[in-house]
């Protein structure tokens, strides 16, 4: 497992590239228990088995690469904010924190899931904007890793609003017996 974060990011959860803070409030239980029924795939997409479509791609929705193709597709579908599951005062550093957790439990539940591959979970903490009337912000998301398909560029301070934490992972294909 390969894991970066951006300066950001690392000022939330500690400081210590060595040693991340653990998160000090639980991981709300209902995103736990929506993680519980695994994963498969649809037209390619790794989806929540509770997916119903059989297709994802249709003449009101083409695929468009970089734009709405697979990745694309998996990043929005599966995109969690954490803010609307927990107290609105946790500070952004906790919330930070949270969504690191939750990405593992994500981890798990691809990990035992029948899908296979690549992966890559995005952990983005955003600090309040007054102007818009956003308070702390995290989201976690997930997709799973195709060539010449990008959803983040490879500098991750490049995002100077957001405080990052990716990781990959390999779920590798079950073998049959």
């Amino acid at each position: 497992m390969a894991a970066r974060t951006n300066r950001q990011m690392l000022e939330l959860l500690g400081g210590d590239p060595e040693f991340h803070e653990p998160n000090a409030e639980p991981v709300p239980v209902s995103l736990v228990e929506g993680l519980k029924e695994g994963f498969k795939e649809v037209d390619g997409c790794v989806v929540l088995r509770s997916f119903q479509a059989t297709s994802i791609w249709s003449e009101a929705r083409p695929r468009v690469n970089n734009v709405d193709d697979e990745t694309g597709f998996e990043c929005s579908l599966s995109k969690v904010h954490l803010e609307d599951f927990v107290d609105a005062n946790i500070p952004l550093s906790e919330l930070a924190r949270i969504g690191c957790a939750y990405a593992m439990y994500l981890r798990r539940a691809l990990l035992g899931s029948q899908v296979s591959g690549g992966f890559r979970i995005i952990v983005d903490a955003q600090n309040p904007d007054a102007e818009l009337r956003v308070g702390n912000a995290c989201s976690v998301r997930f997709h799973k890793i195709r060539p010449g398909q990008t959803w983040l560029a490879d500098d991750l301070e490049s995002y100077e609003e957001n405080a990052l934490w990716v990781f990959e992972f390999e779920k590798p294909t079950p073998q049959t017996r």
